[in-house]
């Protein structure tokens, strides 16, 4: 298990370097452009191979790169779906360029069109984005599941799977479950017990599928429906369900990243808490 965080590119995106190894990061994610806009991320070889030399430099990894917030490929607006196409190809292509594990996106909401016509989109526009990145032997696409708000297409688990086989299941589409989400999705996280029986149906739904976890504590109650992410151990989900979740099996080898704050200082005590809280590795 390698935990870390999503830093920061103010700068540039070598900057982010530095700024995970100063808050402690083993693994990181970044945005490698505006997370609220449509605009590609710049083409720069020179800066992407630095930013991969200081990397293995530093021991740092896996990376994952998140894409802009706006992507729905669920929406019932054809601009919508495009932009979103088009984002995620440009940040499946940065991700190649720096040496990526996965580019994650959300799994969408069908607001207006309904689940069968959000599957179908859904479907339409990851299908020609998974075939196009395995052939560049590129990053995975990471699915990400999300907090149970109207319209989700993949809140439940048993939801993703069913987005997978839409898909064919095919094998660059992966998984990330966040703990915020899942929590405002109805799993009680906070209860050691939930957290063990949530995580146990994770992995038998999805199995290897997983590879990634975004560990953020959650504002709101269980079954709450939204995504208010906080400091790891101030929320609804706090320590004792952090150390049950870090203590599943299924996490074992899988890297932790945090999203709770922009703060650095406030990042390295989330990094911190959460390393007191995983497993002793066996000897």
């Amino acid at each position: 298990m390698r935990i870390g965080a999503h830093v920061s590119v103010a700068g540039g995106l070598d900057q982010a370097v530095g700024n995970a190894a100063a808050v402690g990061c083993e693994a990181l994610q970044v945005f490698v452009s505006n997370a609220r806009g449509w605009a590609p991320p710049p083409v720069d070889p020179a800066a992407d191979e630095r930013f991969r030399a200081g990397l293995a430099g530093a021991g740092l990894g896996p990376l994952f790169v998140h894409a802009p917030y706006l992507v729905n490929f669920a929406s019932a607006s054809p601009v919508t779906r495009e932009r979103s196409s088009e984002a995620v190809a440009a940040a499946l292509a940065k991700g190649a360029a720096i040496g990526a594990a996965g580019v994650v996106v959300h799994a969408g909401a069908a607001l207006a069109s309904g689940r069968a016509a959000g599957l179908a989109s859904t479907r339409e526009a990851l299908l020609p984005l998974a075939d196009a990145s395995a052939a560049l032997d590129g990053p995975d696409l990471v699915l990400e599941l999300t907090a149970g708000t109207r319209g989700a297409l993949a809140a439940r688990f048993e939801d993703m799977a069913e987005l997978l086989a839409a898909c064919g299941n095919h094998p660059r589409l992966t998984v990330c479950m966040d703990t915020c989400h899942a929590q405002a999705a109805g799993y009680d996280l906070g209860d050691p017990a939930g957290a063990a029986k949530a995580l146990d149906e994770l992995f038998a739904t999805l199995g290897d599928r997983v590879v990634l976890i975004h560990a953020n504590d959650s504002r709101d109650p269980v079954g709450a429906g939204r995504d208010r992410h906080c400091p790891i151990g101030t929320g609804t989900i706090g320590d004792q369900g952090f150390t049950a979740i870090l203590a599943h099996p299924g996490l074992a080898t899988l890297p932790v990243i945090t999203e709770t704050t922009g703060d650095p200082a406030q990042m390295a005590a989330d990094l911190t808490r959460l390393r007191r809280l995983r497993p002793l590795p066996r000897g």
